[in-house]
């Protein structure tokens, strides 16, 4: 049995993954609702387009949305078709999707170019298996879409320089530009300019820069660029012309990019440091100590070289995907560091990268017995973490009611029916997994770090989020679709710290963002500007502007929000 398993064993890895998806990914994204207000925005346009059939132009709340591209959307319609209903399930499936899928084609590139599909599995598992990963594929927004097909266009062009057929070269560069053209469909612009960077710079530092533009490569590539690419570009701006110029191009592109001050987003250099630190999470340690070896052996190459060439070790295959791997997560991260603008979730491109990284540390480990050190440095430190984390948690859970005010208990009390054996698990697994650092059960650490995160995923989804929802977000829907219900129903929302936290597909909502004197005579005098439909006033509980006027009547009061309608009628 053991003998065919391992003459059959990429068939293994890959229904490992494939399983591995289902349950890291798909088996919980329909299990709470919707959580953030650009997962809220973005389902709806998808929603709205769903519903209309126009899917030229991405429209909120009614009114063109010209900031960002079209593919988010597409592939949100093609699953709501599928399932037949606009459901959360549906709406984040295509998202769980296309992660799964940029999990697949690690595990397939990854193996190729080191000729092992070992390598290729297990750098496909660190990336399913990171935090910031898991994060984005649990929720629908447009910068997963973006890793994934940028990643896939980083790959397709960079395995030439790892295929020893020259007539599959070509094929992987027309699959690059594809795959490079839909990131441009998913994310703008910077689809071009990531993957062409770090392409760039890996072929500079191979020496094979002139290959990039060979005409039997490049001319049938842009070809196929533009045939993906242009079509949308030319139509939405024969239909919006200079008002999709200026939001798409100038605003989308160049203000984020150079001056995000009005955007109010601007960051220090290092502001992504913290957030690949933590969205690494539980492979953080083992970056940090490979990378500290490998950047003392990059400085005394530099003090010995002037070309930059000269600078990676390019001595054996390994040492070749190592340089790709650092010249990739470089260039992505100071493309984003340099930007003006600074959020998250942008560094979520880096992470391929990183995942070929920590699975090289890995694989030579299992497969070459070398890095063993390195390996069990960093393992002692994940395992003690994860130890000192659980048992601390454990000891406030039956301390807090000393700790803290009585008015903050209940929120814990709550917690604790799902938090108490969440904690029990990882501090079994914690001990599991420093028992196993010490024996030096290499496979038995790696399969560790696999079940905290599926441990961390399954309570963050079952649990975890729909106990944080249920304290504001799901009352939000509820009272949002008891407006809905309401007969020649008009929604007002104001004093929502931000816009379009809620949206309706079949109905304009009107936004009053801060609560003052003259907003408030702006809301008395939409009401009477509106007098074929009963205006309903969304708004929180702690805003009392409302209160004992008498062009409002309270109609329904929660934990967080209120409902008022207008009396002028």
């Amino acid at each position: 049995m053991f003998r065919g398993i391992r003459k059959n064993i990429s068939k293994y890895y890959l229904l490992f993954l494939i399983i591995g998806c289902v349950l890291f990914i798909f088996s919980n994204i329909g299990l709470y609702p919707l959580i953030d207000i650009d997962e809220t925005r973005y389902v709806n346009m998808s929603r709205y387009m769903n519903l209309t059939g126009n899917y030229l132009t991405p429209m909120l709340n009614f009114e063109p949305f010209l900031e960002k591209p079209p593919l988010y959307f597409w592939l949100n319609v093609i699953a709501y078709k599928i399932f037949s209903n606009e459901g959360i399930y549906a709406s984040r499936f295509m998202t769980g999707f296309v992660g799964s899928f940029g999990v697949l084609f690690t595990y397939f590139f990854a193996g190729k170019i080191l000729k092992d599909r070992l390598y290729g599995f297990l750098c496909a598992c660190v990336l399913l298996a990171s935090a910031w990963f898991l994060v984005f594929t649990h929720v629908a927004i447009l910068d997963l879409n973006f890793m994934v097909f940028s990643m896939c266009a980083i790959y397709c062009a960079v395995l030439p320089l790892f295929c020893e057929k020259e007539k599959n070269k070509k094929y992987c560069w027309y699959f690059g530009y594809l795959f490079m053209a839909l990131s441009i469909l998913a994310k703008g612009f910077i689809g071009l300019a990531v993957p062409c960077m770090s392409v760039f710079f890996t072929y500079l530092a191979f020496n094979k820069a002139k290959e990039m533009f060979k005409p039997k490569y490049i001319l049938p590539g842009l070809l196929i660029f533009l045939v993906v690419a242009l079509p949308w570009h030319c139509m939405i701006y024969r239909e919006f012309h200079q008002e999709w110029v200026n939001m798409y191009i100038l605003k989308h592109h160049f203000a984020r990019l150079l001056n995000s001050e009005g955007l109010g987003r601007k960051q220090p250099f290092l502001f992504y440091v913290p957030i690949i630190a933590l969205g690494l999470i539980p492979w953080t340690f083992n970056f940090i100590v490979i990378f500290i070896r490998d950047i003392k052996r990059f400085i005394k190459k530099i003090k010995k070289s002037d070309k930059i060439q000269q600078f990676f070790d390019f001595s054996t295959t390994d040492k070749k995907v190592m340089a790709f791997a650092y010249i990739y997560a470089g260039s992505v991260f100071f493309f984003f560091s340099s930007a003006s603008t600074k959020l998250p979730p942008y560094i979520l491109t880096m992470f391929p990268a990183l995942s070929l990284i920590v699975g090289n540390l890995w694989y030579r480990v299992i497969k070459l017995g070398e890095n063993k050190k390195e390996l069990k440095i960093s393992n002692y430190i994940n395992s003690i973490m994860f130890f000192v984390i659980s048992l601390l948690g454990l000891v406030f859970s039956y301390t807090y009611k000393m700790l803290l005010p009585d008015n903050i208990e209940f929120y814990i009390d709550n917690a604790l029916v799902f938090a108490r054996p969440a904690l029990v698990y990882m501090l079994i697994i914690s001990i599991l997994f420093l028992f196993f650092v010490k024996k030096n059960k290499i496979v038995s650490s790696f399969i560790c770090h696999i079940a905290i995160m599926l441990g961390v995923v399954w309570v963050g989804c079952d649990f975890g989020i729909p106990y944080y929802t249920s304290f504001a977000q799901d009352e939000l829907e509820e009272f949002a679709q008891f407006i809905n219900l309401q007969r020649d129903s008009q929604t007002v929302t104001y004093g929502f710290s931000a816009k379009y936290s809620i949206l309706n597909n079949k109905k304009k909502i009107k936004y009053i963002i801060t609560p003052n004197r003259d907003n408030f005579d702006e809301l008395v005098k939409y009401v009477k500007n509106n007098k074929k439909r009963n205006v309903y006033i969304l708004t929180r509980t702690k805003i009392k502007d409302l209160d004992n006027k008498k062009e409002f009547k309270k109609v329904k009061e929660g934990k967080v929000y209120v409902i008022y309608v207008d009396t002028l009628h």
